[in-house]
């Protein structure tokens, strides 16, 4: 019975560890996704005027008219990322280098038929 009883208590300790570091997480799980990109975006223009957002970031470079009466309104923007000496930590003959790269971010504003933003996506593509 003595035997038993260790079990359980084992048992219910790994449990009780099990959960909190579940619980650490999902704590930081939703701290990085509240933390994104496209979540501040949405934090500061969702509901808004675009005619806010066009002040804040010029014209769109694209404008795409949806069945509704909305629009999808986009804004691209590309920048190159040089190259960057990569250091291994250790002695090397050779110099490495990370390849220059394109960097593309594209953000689009989902505008209702009123003028309002409904929905922001972004996102980032990379290309040599």
């Amino acid at each position: 019975m003595k035997e038993i009883n260790q079990i359980v208590l084992t048992f219910r300790n790994e449990w009780k560890i099990v959960l909190k570091v579940f619980a650490v997480l999902l704590v930081v799980t939703l701290f990085i996704s509240g933390c994104s990109i496209e979540s501040k975006l949405n934090r500061s223009y969702k509901g808004k005027s675009f005619s806010e957002v066009m002040a804040v970031r010029g014209a769109p470079t694209n404008t795409e008219n949806q069945v509704d009466g909305g629009s999808i309104k986009t804004y691209s923007k590309k920048v190159v990322l040089r190259e960057t000496p990569i250091n291994t930590g250790s002695f090397q003959y050779d110099k490495f280098d990370s390849p220059k790269v394109l960097k593309t971010e594209i953000t689009r504003f989902f505008v209702d038929p009123t003028g309002k933003v409904k929905e922001i996506k972004y996102s980032c593509e990379y290309s040599k």
